[in-house]
């Protein structure tokens, strides 16, 4: 049956509060895009309930539902209502919001997980390598005293010490700040001779900067002081920007915001950031002190919740800076064991108890996921919030997990995803009975998360019977081969920082980051959508495979800067066809991610999606085989 949008747009505008609730109204290529006067009016379930809504998320001040292809229909239908449409920007191009203390917290929050994401693996490589020597060391390989243990230790910590030079160049992206010029600042601060004042100061010496006194601050391993001096540099960068004449910018402009910026940086902005770091590490210890191993078990409870609204990222500065600091995180880290395991252990239980084939295979994969690696997120989505009795089961091993790592005293060298291959991060050297424990709490999460499961139960999902004598032969296994529209890097969709994708609302794919900016069409077909800020576009084969090629995470902010069009609605095309050129730099520059996502929105017809094990793809290679 044709969906209704006119059905749709009432049903929509009444769960968010009515048409006079709605400030301004835009969509992109999936979502419907509102900015509401009052969001605690809008009922989040009901939205989610609407009959071709497939998803909600709430971001950077907008009220986003996700309703895929039909998003230009259901639109126009709600328009039709009297409610306002179009771009209210400001000169960033991006919508006005009113300033109150949620929407400054909620920045703040963006700001810190937005620079932090991208330096996991470096974090996660150099923790693990620190790790690694000390292994080799305990087990008598490697002596304490020898270079190849010290070496292989400042390996590891390079990604520490350096700390605010990758946080600058993060943020940098972030903010839209000139990359280099947030380095050199940063670089400032690690410098070894600034340091050496710095040691100076420390020892009781008088440092002055123009007479100003300085406060002695140690700046490696940190974080806060580059996050925000780069934030500033843009608004620096657009002052001198304005004050400069044009025929001195090559040499001026760049030399006055140095001057502007690293005074800053030294004498107010880098010991404020400092002071705050130590703040908010110091009131991590303290919670932990005063609550122990009730602290890691009410963590490791909500810590499938967290993930969920994408909140537990905001632990990972705290995360970062006490393994900095002490070299060790025996809060949150150790409460993830049980968390993680335990999504393991209800999966086991789904795939044991299920009688449906597909939900069996589903689960199976989400706990070999979750236990081998540490990746809960297909456990989460295609398990626990699918069926969600599982999540009373997972929530409640987290809290007894988390409390018995808590009383062993377990405590992280790394951040990695506690998982079987990821546990030597629990070991201690001075403590061999770590290994025990870490042991007893793995094996205890998996199996009162599975006997639990099975306790509460679950309302299976219905089998399906197929009727296979109806089918054709031919049509039984039928293989499309859709091939990678830019050379890069690939990326699994549950990579991709947007929950849209990395959910599988829209359907299964893959993603690549682009080494340049021209996509091709990775299938051969007709181009049934091109949106008007050409960053996405819709393709169909000619067997009815539907193909959504998105570029970039969130790139209709730009209002179609930086972007192409080679094609237009209703052209046949060909795999390999050009069909958009992206300005990268400019993407990059606006703080957005170049993801480039290819997705089957169509993905309930097939049956089997094989991703090609590949690490870097070139423009018009196969990466995914497609099933019927």
């Amino acid at each position: 049956m044709a969906q209704d949008f006119k059905i749709m747009a009432e049903a929509i505008l009444q769960a968010i509060g009515g048409a006079e609730n709605v400030e301004n109204l835009t969509h992109c290529m999936t979502r419907l895009r509102f900015i509401l006067k009052d969001e605690s009016k809008a009922d989040d379930e009901k939205v989610k309930n609407i009959n071709g809504v497939m998803g909600l998320v709430k971001q950077g001040g907008q009220y986003q539902i996700i309703v895929g292809n039909n998003v230009a229909a259901a639109y126009a239908a709600i328009l039709k209502m009297g409610v306002a449409g179009g771009a209210v920007t400001n000169e960033s191009g991006k919508p006005k919001e009113k300033l109150t203390l949620k929407k400054i917290g909620t920045n703040i929050l963006d700001a810190i997980i937005g620079t932090m994401s991208p330096l996991i693996p470096a974090i996660i490589g150099g923790s693990m390598i620190k790790l690694l020597a000390m292994l080799l060391e305990m087990t008598g390989l490697l002596s304490i005293e020898g270079s190849t243990y010290n070496i292989l230790n400042t390996i590891g910590d390079a990604s520490f010490f350096f700390l605010p030079l990758l946080v600058a160049v993060s943020a940098s992206k972030k903010f839209g700040s000139n990359t280099y010029l947030a380095m050199a600042i940063a670089g400032l601060m690690v410098h070894p001779v600034f340091m050496e004042w710095m040691a100076k100061a420390a020892e009781g010496a008088t440092v002055t900067f123009a007479m100003i006194p300085m406060t002695s601050v140690k700046y490696t391993y940190t974080i806060i002081p580059a996050i925000v001096m780069t934030w500033l540099l843009k608004y620096i960068e657009n002052y001198v920007d304005k004050i400069t004449p044009v025929v001195t910018k090559n040499f001026l402009k760049p030399m006055l915001i140095l001057l502007v910026a690293a005074p800053i940086a030294i004498l107010l902005v880098g010991p404020a950031g400092v002071w705050l770091g130590t703040a908010i590490s110091n009131g991590v210890f303290f919670i932990h002190d005063k609550l122990g191993w009730l602290a890691v078990a009410i963590v490791g409870a909500l810590w499938p919740l967290l993930v969920m609204t994408g909140m537990h990222r905001v632990f990972t500065p705290t995360i970062v800076q006490t393994i900095a600091d002490t070299g060790v995180e025996g809060m949150v880290m150790p409460s993830e064991i049980g968390a993680n395991l335990s999504l393991g252990g209800v999966s086991l239980a789904v795939a044991f108890k299920t009688k449906n084939r597909e939900l069996r295979q589903t689960a199976l994969a989400a706990a070999s996921s979750a236990i081998i690696a540490g990746i809960t997120e297909p456990a989460l989505y295609g398990v626990t919030v699918r069926l969600k009795r599982p999540m009373i089961a997972s929530v409640i091993t987290g809290f007894v997990a988390g409390a018995v790592a808590g009383m062993a005293g377990l405590a992280s060298h790394s951040m990695a995803a506690p998982g079987l291959f990821t546990s030597v991060q629990f070991i201690d050297r001075d403590n061999p009975m770590t290994i025990a424990w870490v042991a007893i709490v793995m094996i205890l999460s998996i199996v009162l998360s599975f006997v639990l499961t099975l306790v509460i139960g679950f309302e299976d999902l219905p089998v399906e019977e197929e009727n296979l004598e109806e089918i054709p032969r031919n049509q039984v296994a039928q293989t499309v081969s859709i091939k990678s529209p830019v050379s890069g890097k690939v990326k699994k969709l549950s990579e991709v920082a947007d929950e849209v994708f990395s959910k599988e609302v829209l359907g299964k794919g893959f993603a690549v980051v682009p080494n340049d900016g021209k996509i091709v069409s990775p299938i051969t077909g007709t181009v049934t959508a091109v949106f008007p800020t050409k960053h996405a576009i819709g393709i169909t084969s000619e067997k009815g495979l539907e193909v959504l090629v998105h570029i970039g995470i969130d790139t209709v902010t730009l209002e179609g800067k930086g972007f192409t069009s080679n094609i237009k609605m209703g052209d046949k095309i060909s795999q390999g066809t050009p069909m958009v050129e992206a300005d990268l730099a400019l993407i990059e520059a606006a703080g957005l991610a170049t993801d480039t996502i290819v997705v089957v929105t169509n993905s309930a017809e097939y049956a089997n999606f094989t991703l090609l094990d590949k690490d870097e793809v070139s423009e018009g290679e196969v990466i995914l085989d497609v099933e019927k």
